[in-house]
Formats: C-alpha cells, structure tokens, sequence
C-alpha cells in the first residue's frame, strides 16, 4: 500500500486546474515568487501526496494559486470532531475524504462496504 504524506494534493490540482495551469506553469510561478525548488516533478509528487509539504512551501503555493491557505486542506478537516482521526483517515485514502464522502450516502455507502468487502476478502 502507497503512503501518502500530505492532505493538500488534491486540493492544490483541483485549484490548479481551476486556472487552467499546467503542473510546469504552476512550478515557474512557484519558482518566480521564491520557492527556488519548484519543478514540474515537484508540483507532481505533491499533488500524487508523495512527498511532505512544508508550512513555507504551502505559503508560497497559496500565493500564486491566490487561494486562502486554509482552502488548501480538505473542507471536512474543519468540521471533524476527532482532528487526529481525521488527518490519519485523510492520509491513508488515495483522494483524501473521497471514500468517507461516499460512506456518507447512504446508497453509495452500501455499495462501497460491498465493494471494500469484496477486494478485503480476495
């Protein structure tokens, strides 16, 4: 099983492609306001999660996306009663909170106990 270092990923590629930037253009931006170590293989492995991203770098990153940082972490992160069980069950899913959303249909939810039920059994 991949781990995933960071939370922020998914959040990063959706506000990227919001301003239709390539992954190369957001690491020239990066690298113009002062993140001298942006590349486009950076960019990649932090919205893949693979690496850790530091306070600076989500500073930077926040900037040129002109996004608030707080919008760079997934929105249930706020609203969790458990902080620490949030961020562990963000980190060990491969889209952050997608499989919690889908747990919260209740049709949806069904479908994907049976599925995780499926693939734990094989």
């Amino acid at each position: 099983m991949k781990r995933h270092f960071n939370i922020v990923g998914p959040q990063i590629r959706r506000l990227r492609n919001a301003v239709g930037w390539s992954q190369n253009q957001l690491a020239i931006k990066l690298q113009i306001v002062g993140m001298e170590h942006a590349t486009r293989k950076k960019v990649c492995k932090i919205e893949s999660r693979e690496v850790w991203v530091s306070d600076d770098d989500l500073l930077f990153i926040s900037r040129v996306l002109g996004a608030d940082p707080k919008d760079l972490y997934p929105p249930k992160i706020f609203c969790a009663r458990r902080l620490y069980e949030a961020i562990c069950e963000a980190k060990a899913s491969r889209y952050g909170f997608g499989f919690l959303a889908l747990l919260s249909c209740p049709e949806l939810g069904a479908w994907a106990l049976q599925i995780s039920g499926t693939v734990a059994s094989v």
